[in-house]
């Protein structure tokens, strides 16, 4: 089965000895995934041999849908479907295979009713060449997916990893998307170069990962770039793969219903003055913003509940929305939570952060290993969550959890994710911060919390940048906001929105550097951040051919100062800017006339 543009191909096959089902990869007649099983064992049956063909079908994908926040606005999901139904001493199993212009995907269908309990899966990705570099993260985490990313050599690895290929020229990234509580969040397991998916090191210890029938597991995900990570950077293969959003949070038009709104705050963990909410709602305010979050202990610390719904009432008069943190230990079991939900939506909260997936509130000696986030047990409670912040109309931003996949799909309200080496765990690697955008930020949004004078790698250019680079619906800043009100870059984050129209990559190396252009509406930003120093040349061949844009740019000066610089630029222009060591550049592009004919 080809991608819709012919250019990358599956193959599929059983063997006939032993009956285990293979698949293999190629791009642009180059092979990417070399001859790799799919197999599951479970208490209905062991399919990982033995496997008969049954039949097959094919069904082409071909729909649009809109959310309110992203890379894109609109998002296209176009692919060729091929279902294969297999069958072991009676009992049915299908396989769905996916080939879409930037990768391919398959999933497990096991039909029937009553339950069903997992014991291992050998599903895998053997990635074909000999000469590969990895970049991820060394699995388990002490916390929720907040070590560094960068390049990596260790063989048990989280997902998702990316590889370069160096004998085909292709990147791609592995991973898993559509993860909910049915189900685990798995780790790999890696050999040379096959990458076998696992179960949590800690599930044995919660307990065993069951789910009912008709089931369908999470999809298995490899997305293929060729030459550069364009398509990689670019891709929303992991939302294309997601279940479609709930009815509930759409109007009749389609569109989703406004108190889903995207949007910037300021944020009183790192920055103090935590017991003076109407000072941050004034800040929020006078920078144009929408939200105000509120950090652990906020309502002891602002005098109790009518303090808090004072601070509210006044937030509200200046269309600031104010969002509460909360502790996952309330909302460890669905009654636990829908009343914490409740209580906060009755104060007139517009959201909630929850926090602390990583830790195991069911159990007094948690093991060393620390990856509860991934257990089924941590999935079905974030679940009941984005089920009760619909009943309750409140945006979600999860932290110490587990990586994404794509969720915003279903549910919009879910803004942002932690899963992040972010501003919160204080100066880390440039190298981490660069790999962000190749890997963390193409699984969903990223709560790195940008922008903080003392905590971050990079000069002042560099931390502009970070709102353009990343991406998340509600996108955070750790500096207090008197600071930001008093900074040079303040021009540029009162203009740099929290949703695109479109996102295009325009150069960059994993862990390196990236150059990344977003357009929303009719204007463009563009922004650079790299490790070592460099010059940022490239075109402007995005821009429309019929228009000048005037163009603000900031870059650096020295790494505590920038420079601000206004020029007319058009479709035709070549940009230089020289960044400085762990400096980078951010640039605003808005359209002042036709181009003479």
């Amino acid at each position: 089965m080809a991608s819709p543009d012919g250019n990358i191909a599956v193959t599929v096959t059983v063997d006939e000895e032993n009956g285990t089902l293979f698949y293999r990869i190629e791009s642009r007649g180059s092979e990417i995934v070399s001859a790799s099983p799919v197999g599951i064992h479970t208490s209905r049956g062991d399919f990982r041999t033995g496997l008969t063909f049954v039949s097959q079908s094919v069904n082409e994908i071909n729909e649009t849908y809109i959310l309110p926040h992203g890379k894109v606005s609109t998002y296209k999901n176009h692919a060729n479907e091929q279902t294969l139904r297999l069958s072991k001493n009676g009992q049915s199993i299908e396989i769905l295979f996916r080939a879409y212009n930037d990768g391919v995907a398959f999933c497990f269908v096991i039909p029937g009713s009553g339950e069903i309990e997992f014991f291992e899966e050998t599903s895998a990705i053997h990635l074909a060449g000999r000469d590969v570099t990895y970049w991820g993260q060394q699995h388990p985490n002490r916390y929720g997916y907040e070590g560094s990313l960068g390049p990596v050599t260790a063989d048990r690895l989280s997902v998702p990893v990316l590889a370069c290929l160096k004998d085909s020229g292709h990147y791609v990234l592995m991973g898993q998307a559509a993860t909910y509580g049915h189900y685990i969040q798995p780790h790999f397991e890696r050999s040379g170069s096959a990458f076998r998916y696992c179960f949590p090191l800690d599930q044995s210890r919660i307990g065993p990962v069951r789910s009912t029938l008709p089931f369908q597991s999470p999809w298995r995900m490899i997305i293929i770039s060729p030459s550069t990570p364009a398509r990689i950077v670019e891709s929303y293969l992991v939302e294309n793969l997601n279940p479609s959003t709930d009815s509930r949070l759409l109007n009749p038009d389609g569109t989703v219903r406004q108190w889903v709104r995207s949007g910037r705050a300021m944020w009183d963990y790192i920055a103090g003055d935590r017991d003076n909410p109407i000072m941050w709602v004034d800040l929020v305010a006078a920078m144009g913003w929408e939200y105000y979050l509120a950090d652990a202990g906020f309502a002891d610390r602002w005098g109790g509940e009518q303090a808090v719904r004072k601070a509210i009432r006044y937030a509200a008069s200046k269309n600031v929305g104010i969002i509460g943190w909360a502790h996952t230990r309330d909302y460890d079991t669905y009654e636990k939570a829908a009343a914490a939900m409740r209580r906060y939506a009755e104060w007139g909260l517009k959201g909630a952060k929850i926090d602390f997936f990583d830790h195991n509130t069911h159990d007094e000696n948690p093991t060393q290993w620390r990856d509860y986030e991934d257990t089924q047990r941590s999935l079905q409670m974030r679940d009941w969550i984005f089920e009760l912040g619909i009943e309750n109309r409140f945006v979600l931003e999860l932290h110490g959890n587990t990586m994404p996949s794509g969720e915003r799909r279903r549910y919009p309200h879910l803004m942002t994710l932690e899963g992040v080496d972010g501003m919160e765990r204080k100066t880390k690697p440039a190298a981490n911060d660069l790999t962000i955008p190749y890997m963390r930020n193409v699984m969903g949004p990223v709560s790195y919390t940008v922008i903080h004078f003392d905590r971050s790698p990079g000069s002042d250019a560099y931390q502009l940048a970070m709102p353009i680079v990343y991406e998340a619906g509600i996108m955070i800043y750790a500096e207090h906001g008197q600071k930001l009100l008093a900074w040079t870059g303040k021009e540029m984050i009162q203009k740099i929105p929290s949703a695109w129209d479109e996102t295009r990559f325009i150069e960059g190396k994993p862990a390196e550097y990236i150059l990344l252009a977003r357009r929303k509406g009719q204007d463009w930003f563009v922004a650079g951040m790299t490790d070592q120093a460099r010059t940022a040349v490239f075109e402007l061949d995005f821009l429309d051919e019929n228009c000048s844009y005037a163009a603000l740019i900031f870059r650096d000066q020295t790494q505590d100062a920038m420079d601000r610089e206004i020029r007319t630029v058009t479709r035709a222009s070549m940009l230089s800017i020289p960044m400085l060591q762990r400096g980078g550049f951010a640039m605003h592009l808005s359209p002042v006339a036709p181009v003479a004919p």
